[in-house]
């Protein structure tokens, strides 16, 4: 189910909406349907155009991360547990060492800044993977210990394949632990359902957001050219929108 639901999540993803789209597009005018072609390739170019350009982009994610700003750790208060959650790795590479990590690596320095501030005794950290990977639990605590977080200081959540599964499952652990009010640690972008689902578990959730994605300042490149971050930005913020409304109509939050 988890393998199946990634596959037909690509479905409203750009690239491959885009694609699909273009593909039918093809099709209409080799069946002589000039006329449908035509909108179809209209369609998939503003598909592929408008989540490829800087304003498409910002649009999209500003919704997201506005509403989750950074914060300093003198700014937030002391808690029970430090929640991290998975979604920085990769996965082993075939040429690499260990795990390479992606864009929200910056959870895993806030989460051991947090610590290190002295604004919670423990760190518990979540995320699974499928057989034959290590799980992201593991392989973040891997690099917190080297970061020099005492392996005492981890609980490890090694289980969940989903966010909904992130919560409920750190829920138990916590609640065994005798604890209740967490700094959940996660991206800008991925907090508004995190936190919704995290709350959902009946605990006092603070939110820690990092790894804000839109730039502070315009880049050299003019915002109207296609470029591929601007679509990975897209991508990641229709992921963020589709699986909050999915998790809602669900009655998971």
């Amino acid at each position: 189910m988890y393998t199946l639901t990634k596959i037909l999540s690509l479905l409203v993803y750009p690239l491959s909406l885009g694609v699909l789209v273009l593909a039918l597009s093809i099709a209409a005018a080799s069946v002589g349907r000039r006329g449908s072609s035509w909108v179809l390739a209209v369609l998939a170019l503003g598909l592929l155009y408008f989540p490829s350009t800087e304003f498409g982009a910002n649009a999209l994610m500003e919704g997201l991360e506005g509403r989750h700003p950074a914060f300093l750790p003198e700014e937030l208060p002391e808690a029970d547990a430090i929640v991290l959650l998975g979604g920085a790795t990769e996965g082993a590479s075939r040429f690499g060492r260990g795990t390479d990590y992606n864009h929200a690596a910056d959870r895993l320095l806030v989460a051991a800044e947090l610590y290190f501030a002295g604004k919670a005794p423990v760190i518990l950290v979540s995320g699974g993977a499928l057989p034959p990977e290590r799980t992201e639990a593991e392989l973040m605590a891997d690099t917190l210990k080297a970061l020099r977080v005492p392996g005492n200081a981890l609980l490890l959540e090694t289980a969940s394949l989903t966010t909904a599964d992130n919560a409920v499952m750190s829920a138990e652990l916590l609640a065994a632990a005798g604890h209740r009010h967490i700094l959940l640690v996660t991206s800008g972008a991925h907090m508004r359902r995190a936190l919704a689902l995290f709350q959902a578990q009946d605990l006092q959730v603070t939110a820690v957001a990092t790894d804000h994605q839109i730039p502070r300042y315009p880049s050299v490149v003019p915002g109207w050219l296609p470029q591929a971050d601007h679509m990975a930005r897209s991508t990641r913020a229709i992921h963020e929108w589709v699986g909050y409304w999915v998790y809602d109509l669900s009655g998971k939050l």
